[in-house]
């Protein structure tokens, strides 16, 4: 199970975690309880592996945290990549146009997160 956690806490594993995906919930939020379970299933598929990190973060309760990423809209999951904001390239299917992101918003499929560990550990 994905464990939640202080923003103090994101700090320190962003400084020693190559991969951290941080998924910024709130207690109402029914798309926040609903992709819960996908990151508890990738957490246990990468378990064994020390370059990737799930931790949850309560944007009610941390929410200076919440401001200072620039969080609008939950569920937002943050991805940091050598201590740093991913540099995510996602090309939308539809239009063809590539954006850099540092974060995936919404409820989304394990498909997604997987696809985003694939090309920043393995520079794709």
């Amino acid at each position: 199970m994905v464990r939640d956690v202080t923003s103090e806490e994101v700090d320190a594993e962003k400084k020693k975690t190559k991969l951290l995906f941080v998924d910024c919930w709130a207690e109402w939020c029914g798309p926040c309880k609903a992709l819960s379970p996908i990151l508890d299933e990738l957490e246990e598929k990468y378990r064994n592996n020390q370059d990737i990190r799930f931790l949850k973060l309560n944007t009610d309760e941390h929410q200076a945290f919440a401001i200072r990423n620039k969080i609008r809209g939950i569920p937002c999951v943050l991805i940091f990549f050598n201590g740093e904001p991913a540099r995510l390239k996602i090309r939308n299917k539809d239009t063809g146009v590539t954006t850099v992101v540092d974060r995936l918003i919404g409820l989304r499929p394990a498909e997604h997160f997987e696809s985003a560990i694939e090309s920043l550990l393995k520079g794709k």
